[in-house]
């Protein structure tokens, strides 16, 4: 079931992203992640209120569930702000290998053990995140060490969205993954909501076209923040964190089916790296 939930969460985060595209250009990141959480949270707490026996309502793992979401949401402003300044093609993959934080945390602080097939496994996935996303010319042609390249913000997502999602797992275990994720999600939108509010910028309801972009972000988000919970609630975070940050791979796709965007035969061959990861880890 473990792996079934990862699944879930890889193709949850991967659509969520792949459809923000549209209104993150038009409404840009505050806006977007503020209606976002506020359609996301409204999900969610729907699934307390419908599945109230299963969650536990513990003020200290609430605060500290607020808190992981804060260091996720710090990770998602700092991932916005590599891209603004540096290319796609650089930020992205060092953003994406969160999962390598993920999983080192995870062993180190949960005591799991992989063996060599599943390590051989995430090895495969990660090469297979950082070459569907990078950009080679892009990456020549960047002063690594300047912040105009993008690249120390996209160091800081990393490191920060793999601190989140190894933490996840804490007031998923006592809350209840549904009760959590609300939780988190709520979070999204309060910290958002006060950023817009300290900047300075309005609270302008988007048009019916964003709106409706907006709703299925939240959707799929919702879908995967609550998968990954449910996921790491039977098993290793290591193994679903890995299946989970594999989600480029379903944001390639939808781009190639609905954006039309060509893609590469290095991609082509990390999307098979990906899927023989997966497969591995699955059947082994």
């Amino acid at each position: 079931m473990g792996i079934v939930f990862g699944l879930l969460a890889m193709i949850g985060f991967g659509f969520s992203t792949a459809v923000a595209q549209v209104p993150v250009k038009s409404l840009g990141t505050l806006r977007v992640v503020f209606f976002r959480g506020i359609f996301a949270s409204s999900m969610l707490f729907l699934g307390v209120l419908f599945f109230w026996d299963e969650c536990i309502f513990s003020p200290a793992y609430i605060l500290l569930a607020l808190a992981i979401s804060l260091v996720g949401y710090v990770g998602l402003v700092m991932f916005y702000k590599a891209l603004k300044v540096g290319h796609i093609g650089v930020v992205t993959p060092i953003a994406n290998s969160s999962v390598v934080f993920t999983v080192l945390f995870s062993v180190l602080f949960f005591a799991e053990s992989l063996g060599f097939v599943q390590v051989f496994s995430i090895a495969l996935i990660v090469s297979g995140i950082v070459l569907i996303s990078v950009d080679f010319r892009h990456l020549r042609n960047s002063c690594i060490f300047d912040k105009s390249s993008g690249v120390v913000y996209a160091l800081a997502t990393c490191l920060l969205w793999g601190g989140a999602f190894f933490l996840f797992k804490i007031p998923a275990s006592v809350l209840g993954p549904i009760l959590s994720s609300f939780v988190i999600e709520a979070g999204n939108m309060i910290y958002s909501g006060m950023s817009i509010k300290f900047s300075g910028k309005g609270f302008d309801f988007p048009c019916t076209k964003n709106m409706k972009y907006i709703f299925f972000v939240a959707l799929f988000g919702a879908l995967g923040i609550l998968a990954f919970n449910y996921g790491v609630g039977v098993a290793d975070v290591s193994i679903v964190a890995a299946l989970t940050f594999a989600n480029p791979l379903v944001a390639a796709v939808y781009a190639r089916v609905v954006y039309k965007e060509k893609l590469s035969g290095l991609q082509y061959f990390a999307m098979g790296l990906i899927l023989l990861g997966i497969v591995l880890i699955s059947y082994f």
